[in-house]
C-alpha cells in the first residue's frame, strides 16, 4: 500500500478514536432511531474504502482474497478495538448492534467497490498504469 495510504488510514483512524472518545457523543439526541447506527456504517464503510483503494494502487498485486476481505476485516477489527476503547469512557459502552453495523458498511463499501472495478477493469488498469509510471 503505497504511503499515502497508510496516512489516510491512520489519520482516519485517529478521527474514530477522537469522537469516540467524546463522552458527550453518548448523549448526544440524535434525529431518528438507529440514526447511530447509519453513522456507524458511513465511518467504517469510509476506512474500508480507504484501506481498498490503498490495497488496489500497491505496487505489488494483492490476492483477490486480500483485496476483498482485507479492508473489511481491518474495518472489524478496529470497530472492535473501538468498542473495547468506549467500555473506558463515561456515558459511553460496548454495543454489539454497533460492531454489526460496522460490519455491514465496510461489506456494502467494498462491495460497490469490488464491483465497480470488475465493471471497468479498463478504467482502473489505465489510471494504475500511469501512478506506477
Amino acid at each position: 500500500m503505497p504511503l499515502l495510504y497508510y496516512i489516510l488510514t491512520a489519520s482516519y483512524c485517529t478521527m474514530i478514536f477522537a469522537l469516540s472518545s467524546s463522552p458527550d457523543l453518548g448523549t448526544v439526541e440524535l434525529p431518528f432511531n438507529g440514526a447511530d447506527k447509519l453513522i456507524h456504517m458511513t465511518l467504517y464503510g469510509g476506512l474500508a474504502a480507504i484501506v481498498s483503494v490503498g490495497i488496489r494502487r500497491s505496487r505489488k498485486p494483492a490476492t483477490p482474497w486480500t483485496q476483498v476481505f482485507a479492508p473489511i476485516l481491518f474495518a472489524f477489527f478496529y470497530g472492535f478495538t473501538d468498542e473495547i476503547h468506549q467500555l473506558y469512557v463515561p456515558d459511553r459502552s460496548f454495543d454489539f448492534a454497533d460492531m454489526v453495523a460496522d460490519m455491514a458498511g465496510a461489506t456494502t463499501i467494498q462491495a460497490i467497490l469490488c464491483w465497480f472495478w470488475l465493471r471497468y477493469p479498463r478504467a482502473q488498469n489505465e489510471t494504475r498504469q500511469r501512478e506506477l509510471k
